[in-house]
């Protein structure tokens, strides 16, 4: 890691012992290595990984959060389910530092700013708008962070390995630029100034993700899958039984199929 990632636990009084403390809130060990992390608010390997040829163990189920392991023909991947927002990731995601693991996944949905990117469209970020209050919180001096600054993945030879390898397998992987933020209810009475950065999509983590990635020093990518599309006028809440049915093949077939692909492939 970083050395501002253990400035940050040297800081830390919450506990000393984060071995315990990602066993306790994941079930994952810091002494098995796995091939993969993935990072999923709201998404869990039962439900989306359901028929693939893939053992799943509930490692910790807690009220919002849970950790899983994912085993596979060669692969091991540990699985957490964080809660949504920045703050949460972050929090959350930092436990995994101490794990022994190669390469990192983001799993989302994300909302379409742009006609031409339908529900469906499985998506990565060309780069992040930082949005979000909590990406301060990571830096030395809370009095010097600047919203709205571009958040790039940390390792793009990475992003754009799988990108390609995905695309020779007929899974076509849009790169796009993401506006992160802090309220879904709120966002939509600043789209104006939203929009002024030219971005194509909304959510809330991925700048969080990359910038964690960084201090981590681990390769990652971030998969997101449209769920809806303000620009359309196609809701979260009202989608038609057609567009409920793109949205999950592209969840449940598509991003699954990515996923383990990822896993098998190793570096």
């Amino acid at each position: 890691m970083k050395k501002r990632l253990q400035e940050l636990f040297d800081a830390d009084t919450s506990t000393s012992d984060y071995d315990s403390a990602v066993m306790a809130e994941f079930g994952l060990s810091t002494k098995r290595h796995y091939d993969l992390l993935v990072v999923a608010p709201g998404w869990t390997p039962p439900k989306i990984l359901n028929g693939f040829p893939v053992e799943i163990v509930t490692t910790a189920k807690h009220s919002y959060k849970s950790g899983f392991e994912v085993i596979g023909d060669g692969f091991r991947i540990a699985w957490i389910q964080t809660s949504a927002g920045a703050g949460s990731l972050i929090d959350e995601l930092a436990l995994c530092a101490f794990l022994d693991f190669d390469q990192m996944v983001f799993l989302g949905a994300v909302g379409s700013l742009s006609e031409e990117i339908g529900i469906g469209a499985i998506c990565t970020p060309s780069y992040s708008i930082s949005g979000t209050l909590a990406n301060g919180y990571l830096t030395e001096d809370l009095r010097t962070y600047k919203p709205f600054g571009k958040v790039f993945p940390n390792d793009p030879e990475f992003v754009a390995s799988i990108v390609d390898r995905m695309a020779q397998m007929g899974h076509a992987i849009l790169q796009v630029p993401v506006f992160c933020t802090d309220s879904v209810l709120c966002e939509y009475a600043h789209m104006g100034f939203i929009k002024s950065f030219d971005v194509k999509l909304i959510e809330e983590e991925t700048s969080s993700f990359y910038l964690m990635a960084d201090l981590m020093e681990k390769p990652a990518i971030a998969l997101l899958v449209v769920s809806d599309n303000s620009a359309t006028g196609e809701s979260l809440v009202l989608r038609t039984p057609e567009q409920k049915e793109i949205y999950n093949v592209s969840r449940f077939k598509v991003i699954p199929e990515i996923l383990l692909r990822i896993a098998e492939a190793k570096r």
